[in-house]
């Protein structure tokens, strides 16, 4: 797929700077089993390891192989035709999983497991848990991996860190998402020290990257939302989260570089306070049965980028036809007046059939060459 990176043109085609031009591709990370089904070749570490522990805390003697991964994840990219490589922060809380064998065609991680969140209880409960917790500090947070795949990158590519959960997903990954939600009632004032200590970290580590060299985006990710609505009520969302949305859109901003707001679910009663008090550049993850990324494009196209949107149901169990017809209906509304880039409605997923993503991709390719030809 003969591509030149050009993360300039994906940032004025998605702020619509100039005229419409050919659709960029956009995802928000691609899972290791895709990027080893697609480069056929394998990690040489197995990456939850690295994207869990603080990468100050690892062997000197595993850089190596760090390395060679991050470089993996560099050919990935441009291979497929992003313009830019998505790639973890150094902000990381410990937290609660359940390990599970994973039943996918491709593993997702070397050691055959899928990690599963701990929704009932965290690590912290009360007061005495919250003091003893290992927070880390915002001057000790260390970018290695970012910095690294800074200093590789192609000519025109540039780098899109994004943090492992945001404000929201952190604090109810601290507590448990129903001891979160108990607490809402019962311990208000511990609700609220996690979600500020929390955003301080998120903020920090927002600016952090943003004055990076080669980094050209910051990817904010927080589901907020299921199917029918977002997981706690709008009121608490406004109250202990999107605060400190408002100070990482201003730091990022203030580094000229743009923000990009993520989040699975049905959270649309949150996006005129996204949009209008955050002041998010665009937004990603959308569900078919939830809201069509073309209706989402229809109601919020004007005003901030739209971006990917092709259903992970279909990806996943449809056909390559179906995957084309539906990549091209996507485009034909969403990509010829910009403020849209082409992508999955998530993550290229381990699950998802490889020829089925690199259809869609091949579609994008195809449909640019027929309204965009020079």
């Amino acid at each position: 797929m003969a591509h030149k990176p050009d993360f300039e043109s994906f940032r004025k085609s998605i702020l619509r700077e100039g005229p419409p031009g050919p659709v960029p591709l956009f995802d928000l990370f691609a899972d290791p089993g895709m990027v080893e089904s697609v480069l056929g070749e394998s990690f040489p570490v197995n990456l939850h390891h690295y994207i869990e522990e603080p990468m100050d805390n690892l062997p000197g003697e595993d850089l190596p192989a760090l390395m060679q991964s991050m470089d993996m994840y560099v050919r990935f990219c441009e291979h497929v035709g992003y313009d830019y490589v998505f790639m973890v922060t150094g902000f990381s809380l410990q937290r609660s999983f359940t390990a599970v064998a994973d039943s996918a065609e491709r593993q997702n991680w070397p050691d055959g497991k899928r990690y599963w969140q701990d929704e009932d209880k965290g690590p912290i409960q009360n007061w005495d848990d919250f003091e003893r917790y290992p927070w880390p500090q915002a001057g000790e947070l260390n970018h290695i991996a970012l910095q690294y795949v800074g200093s590789v990158v192609p000519d025109g590519m540039a780098v899109a860190p994004f943090m492992y959960g945001g404000i929201f997903e952190n604090s109810t990954w601290l507590m448990g998402l129903e001891s979160f939600s108990y607490a809402l009632a019962d311990q208000p004032d511990l609700v609220e020290a996690i979600c500020a200590r929390v955003g301080d970290l998120a903020t920090a580590t927002a600016a952090q990257v943003a004055s990076l060299d080669n980094v050209g985006m910051v990817l904010l990710t927080d589901d907020l939302g299921f199917f029918s609505g977002t997981l706690v009520s709008p009121a608490v969302l406004r109250r202990y989260i999107v605060p400190h949305y408002r100070n990482i859109a201003k730091a990022v901003h203030e580094a000229g570089k743009v923000l990009v707001f993520h989040s699975c679910g049905n959270m649309y009663t949150m996006m005129d306070d996204l949009i209008d008090d955050v002041g998010i550049d665009a937004k990603h993850s959308f569900e078919d049965k939830i809201m069509p990324v073309e209706e989402a494009y229809r109601r919020w196209g004007d005003r901030i980028a739209v971006l990917g949107g092709v259903d992970m149901d279909l990806l996943t169990r449809g056909s390559e036809q179906d995957v084309r017809r539906r990549t091209r209906e996507i485009l034909d509304v969403c990509g010829s007046q910009g403020g849209y880039a082409m992508g999955t409605g998530n993550t290229a997923a381990n699950y998802l059939s490889r020829e089925n993503f690199l259809a869609m991709i091949d579609e994008c390719r195809r449909w640019n060459e027929e309204n965009f030809a020079s």
